[in-house]
């Protein structure tokens, strides 16, 4: 990135550039004829979304789709990718085509925290204290998928207290689902997971995980449903703790650490997600006695290799085609633990374009 004004900059194929929420100018420029550049032409074709604290945007790289007002706390494409959900605030689900922005009819007042794709046009969520209901987003007429009765977790800590189950990942064939055991008025504790098959509501118990000594907050299932990669943290009692990512392998229940190259004792796991069997995971690291000095850091894992995307001050990052990508940049606070935001950017080798300011998060079609 150069140090000039990003609208005096050209991206070759492209369009000029523009801001979709704001800036130096006032829309998107029209399609380009095909002129034979066929992954330019499938970056400008490949839609994606993005929220900000006032809209959820549908946009593909030259054009605004649709607008939808409001704050969102969750969004992303169902597994076919032919609509797009939006969870609010109140915990109502909303749900619109993809192709043209149209916002279906129906609503769900789901009162839930996370909408997970599971097949088709199909999602489900998490319904306290031990219900998974889905919903197909055509016919939004929720029905109950499966009654969850998870096993006491053995063994116990004398003394120890065990939390309610948190859904952590849903698929269409898997539940994971966590319980932490804990010291009453204890802020640490130790994670037990349970798989639980949404056909039968049989639950597997994967018993105590080691090395994490927080609650587990976060979880991607990889596409296939055979692999599911949790974000954990490890607790160092003064104001620090140390970032943790597990894998665990769904058809032997291996569990193994996968902690990318150059892991910061001052870390957290900002966000996760699976690009087809490729897992994406971003880090945020700060110093011990300098918490206002944050860099965040997004690492691919292809196979067994890890490698960086961005700099120093990416959030997220997602490929449209191999040599275009669209990334979040920070702009926001510095401060760990907090939420960011930043400059969405579409990018080619040695070029940007701004296209939003103040986003929260992205999302792209699923592979």
């Amino acid at each position: 990135m150069t140090g000039r004004n990003p609208c005096g900059a050209t991206i070759s194929a492209l369009i000029g550039c523009a801001l979709i929420v704001s800036g130096c100018a006032a829309g998107i420029s029209p399609a380009r004829p095909d002129t034979g550049r066929s992954a330019d032409a499938s970056a400008s074709a490949r839609a994606f979304i993005f929220r900000t604290r006032t809209e959820l945007v549908l946009a593909t790289s030259q054009r605004v789709v649709a607008r939808y007002r409001g704050s969102y706390s969750d969004s992303g494409f169902t597994q076919d990718n032919s609509h797009i959900y939006a969870l609010d605030g109140s915990g109502a689900l909303t749900a619109m085509e993809a192709v043209r922005g149209t916002a279906l009819p129906g609503r769900v007042d789901c009162h839930c925290a996370r909408i997970f794709p599971l097949h088709g046009t199909t999602v489900g969520w998490w319904n306290e204290p031990d219900t998974f209901i889905q919903a197909d987003l055509r016919d939004p007429h929720p029905i109950t998928r499966a009654r969850i009765t998870l096993p006491p977790p053995d063994p116990i800590a004398p003394g120890a207290v065990v939390s309610g189950p948190h859904l952590l990942a849903a698929g269409e064939r898997v539940l994971v689902l966590d319980r932490v055991e804990s010291p009453p008025g204890a802020s640490w504790g130790i994670n037990h997971l349970s798989l639980v098959d949404t056909d039968t509501g049989v639950a597997r118990a994967l018993g105590r995980i080691e090395g994490v000594n927080t609650a587990f907050d976060r979880a991607a299932l990889r596409p296939d449903g055979q692999a599911v990669a949790i974000a954990g943290r490890i607790r160092d009692g003064i104001s620090c703790g140390t970032a943790r990512l597990l894998r665990i392998d769904l058809l032997n229940d291996r569990i193994q650490t996968l902690d990318p190259p150059a892991a910061s004792d001052c870390s957290a796991l900002e966000d996760l997600r699976w690009d087809g069997a490729d897992l994406t995971a971003t880090y945020a690291n700060w110093e011990s006695g300098s918490p206002g000095r944050l860099a965040t850091a997004v690492w691919n894992r292809s196979g067994t290799r890890w490698e960086r995307r961005g700099g120093g001050e990416t959030l997220r990052y997602g490929s449209l085609t191999p040599a275009t990508a669209l990334e979040l940049r920070r702009t926001g606070s510095e401060q760990p633990r907090t939420t960011q935001t930043g400059d969405l950017l579409l990018t080619t080798p040695g070029q940007l374009q701004v296209l939003a300011h103040d986003v929260l998060d992205m999302r792209l079609p699923h592979v």
